[in-house]
């Protein structure tokens, strides 16, 4: 554990707006995460930058299912500490703004969450709009995507997005501690606001 959490900071170190924290989520805030989690849905369960894995583990002890699980992993070095821990995991490699494309080749069409560890507050404007986009492209109608945020506000914008949000929780016993948003969509809307 303290060798994936030493190459989590370098990592970081590497690349602090795409890491997004200097140290990896806690077991309290991927068990906060998987509360949201409605199983009953068909579909797959998402993890976006699943990093080293503390909330991908957390998760599959919560109850997700292992064979509905995919974790996607941007980074080839977290990627492969994901395969070697969780094993019984679906590690895809691959950019999260590209999540249609890559769950369309792992041969998923409908997803029921996804849960987010990115730092989007972090992330270019594009890809985050990316990311969103595509998450609720392929999400069920009643599906959620599940983000945390060490800010005291959505990490996701809303200004540019028709989604219904609500912080459902305050993990204080998370390093930093962290909040919990919940995302769905508004019932007749598109979730993508006007580009302009």
């Amino acid at each position: 554990m303290r060798r994936d959490a030493a190459l989590f900071l370098w990592k970081w170190i590497q690349a602090p707006t795409r890491i997004g924290s200097v140290w990896p989520s806690g077991r309290a805030l991927g068990r906060a995460m998987a509360a949201e989690l409605d199983l009953s849905l068909p579909g797959a369960i998402v993890e976006l930058g699943a990093g080293t894995g503390p909330v991908t583990a957390t998760l599959l002890q919560s109850g997700v299912p292992p064979d509905r699980f995919y974790a996607i992993e941007r980074d080839p070095a977290l990627a492969a500490t994901l395969r070697k821990h969780l094993p019984e995991v679906r590690v895809i490699e691959g950019d999260a703004g590209d999540l249609p494309a890559l769950m369309r080749a792992a041969g998923v069409e409908r997803v029921a969450a996804v849960v987010s560890c990115l730092p989007l507050v972090s992330l270019p404007r594009a890809l985050v709009r990316r990311v969103i986009e595509g998450s609720f492209e392929i999400l069920h109608p009643d599906g959620c995507f599940v983000q945390f945020t060490y800010g005291a506000v959505s990490p996701i914008p809303l200004r540019h997005f028709h989604l219904q949000a609500r912080r459902v929780r305050r993990v204080w016993r998370n390093m930093p501690p962290a909040a919990v948003w919940r995302y769905s969509r508004v019932p007749g809307e598109p979730v993508a606001r006007d580009r302009g």
